[in-house]
């Protein structure tokens, strides 16, 4: 397939930039394609090295388009004209990316598994084999689950491509979960509950179990498919493997990122040459703080401004300051001084006149309330700057309704500030404090792929898809008993009459958003059109989503290398 193009048997100088303890002795650059899979060890650096493969596509910024937003929690106006203006085309190069990614490294897994499957290897024992197979079974089938839901029918290799072929043939994407289900399945027979501490970051049967309960509640080919899901979603619950940490401050805190609640993390290090490119999630998210205040420049502890995704207004207001702790531990909305004894000159609202203020580094700088503040409140906290939200421009002309030298008497005191495309309020799940400097791109923070607060919300999914409300509300309450604020648990409880499916979107929403889990749970749920459309949700694609759009275009190139175009089409709705 040309989609396989130069990608030989082991793709092998990728084997080894993985950061996990089990990896660190990897000696990918004395590898060769005739005896690496031959040997005990060259196998097992094979195996782990597939892990390596999975630092490709979390946390890349591709990802994050394809997987986040442009959605009904996101915006997405940094991320290029594609992305801004809603126009995706054959072009797009985020969408190319996944494509000729998944397709390298599910070639890994396939030449692994021929290996496994076909090479007397000295010393390697069946069950350590047959292990090794459940590994890469399951990584290949997480690969193929990105691919099916962003693209349907797909081709679909099973056997290593060793050379250029120029045909491509699509497999029809019901056959493609087929094997998605098949592989986990096997993985979940043959997968160990758990794995020595050396080990760490190895997927587990349960981690299988998880993947498999989310792909049977996305296929819902049957009821038998809901009442599997909600079994394996229990079973992960009540296996004693896992448990919810208290709060999620301690769960994004980076110095905590190996705890009870990751079951599939991707692993990252410190060691600049174990580390490769690193996860560069950290600058995604991060809004450009440091343009706004003469005092705050850029630092480590708010990170490195990269603006690419901007939560909707939508997604703000699904959390209740007042009672869920989720917006306090998730998101940075306030900013200290960073510099020593700054001055600067500014318009007082109290004297009507400029004043001297000298900042101190500490001291608080700027707020992003999320909620509009009235002029009172504002003038309370001034000189500290305070941002409107952007929509209240509307009703607050800055140049007229804010007070200056020019215009004393206006309306709203002189820290009147409006949020905008590169400055809001931002989540810290993926921020990196532990990198060297300010500007370093590398960083080491795991990403959890799969954590137990997504398997409470798959199992109440499941249990309401299934008629069961109360088991449903049962998990949730699990969920935001977790996120309340000390003394407020009570009104954080839901009833199972509060269940429906836009309900379980909102609290995947809270609890998950920018874990790379959106697009699909859309999806999933049949809402992705009407939320896409929904101008109080996704104002920047409302009106120019089309039904075509729930599939992503074939990536240009991928079309015009193939020797049978006739047979190997675009997606509907893309041209080519």
């Amino acid at each position: 397939m040309k989609i396989l193009n130069k990608i030989l048997i082991g793709s092998l100088s990728l084997l080894a930039l993985s950061a996990c303890d089990f990896l660190d002795e990897t000696a990918y650059n004395k590898v060769t394609v005739g005896n690496f899979y031959t040997t005990k060890e060259g196998v097992t650096n094979g195996v782990n090295g597939l892990y390596s493969t999975l630092r490709n596509v979390y946390i890349n910024e591709y990802l994050i388009y394809l997987c986040e937003g442009p959605s009904d929690i996101w915006n997405a106006y940094n991320g290029g004209d594609q992305w801004r203006n809603w126009t995706i085309d054959a072009t797009n190069g985020n969408v190319r990316s996944l494509w000729y990614n998944g397709y390298k490294s599910i070639n890994q897994c396939n030449s692994v598994l021929d290996a496994l499957e076909n090479n007397e290897i000295p010393g390697l024992d069946k069950s350590l084999r047959i292990r090794y197979q459940a590994e890469a079974l399951f990584i290949r089938a997480h690969y193929y689950y990105h691919l099916v839901q962003q693209f349907n029918d797909i081709p679909m290799p099973l056997k290593p491509t060793e050379s250029v072929e120029t045909e491509a043939h699509k497999t029809n994407a019901d056959e493609v979960w087929k094997q998605i289900i098949s592989d986990l399945e096997f993985a979940i027979d043959n997968l160990p509950e758990s794995y020595p501490v050396s080990e760490y970051g190895h997927i587990t049967k349960y981690a299988a179990m998880h993947h498999l309960s989310r792909v049977l509640l996305t296929v819902k080919r049957s009821d038998d498919d809901l009442k599997k899901a909600l079994d394996y979603a229990e079973q992960v619950i009540n296996s004693g493997k896992y448990a919810l940490v208290k709060s999620h401050a301690e769960l994004w805190d980076i110095n905590n990122k190996r705890n009870s609640e990751v079951i599939f993390p991707v692993l990252y290090t410190q060691n600049a040459e174990l580390n490769g490119d690193g996860n560069t999630a950290h600058m995604y998210f991060c809004s450009a703080y440091s343009e706004e205040h003469p005092a705050v420049k850029r630092v480590i502890e708010y990170g490195r401004p990269w603006s690419r995704e901007r939560s909707t207004d939508y997604a703000l207001n699904l959390f209740d300051e007042t009672i869920d702790k989720r917006w306090e531990d998730c998101f940075i909305s306030r900013w200290n001084v960073t510099e020593n004894s700054v001055k600067e000159s500014i318009f007082s609202p109290f004297t009507k006149k400029m004043e001297e203020k000298v900042w101190t580094k500490g001291e608080l700088a700027m707020i992003d309330p999320k909620r509009p503040w009235t002029k009172e409140q504002i003038k309370e906290v001034w000189p500290v700057l305070v941002f409107q939200p952007e929509y209240m421009r509307e009703q607050i002309d800055p140049q007229k309704d804010v007070q200056s030298v020019d215009n004393p008497d206006a309306e709203w005191p002189s820290n009147t500030r409006f949020t905008n495309y590169k400055m809001y309020a931002y989540l810290v799940k993926h921020l990196d404090p532990l990198r060297p400097e300010v500007n370093w791109t590398p960083g080491s923070r795991d990403v959890f792929v799969f954590r137990l607060a997504d398997t409470y919300l798959l199992a109440a999914e499941a249990a309401f898809l299934s008629g069961n409300s109360q088991k449903a509300a049962g998990y949730i309450n699990v969920i935001r008993h977790r996120a309340a604020i000390p003394g407020h648990e009570a009104e954080m409880e839901i009833k199972p009459a509060d269940v429906t499916i836009d309900f379980i979107l909102d609290e995947r929403a809270r609890e998950l958003m920018g874990e790379m889990h959106r697009w699909y749970d859309l999806k999933r749920t049949g809402k992705l059109y009407e939320r896409m459309n929904n101008p109080e949700m996704s104002p920047a694609t409302a009106g120019k989503f089309k039904e075509y759009h729930v599939l992503r275009p074939i990536p240009r190139d991928q079309l015009t290398n193939v020797s049978n175009p006739e047979e190997f089409t675009q997606n509907p709705g893309y041209g080519n």
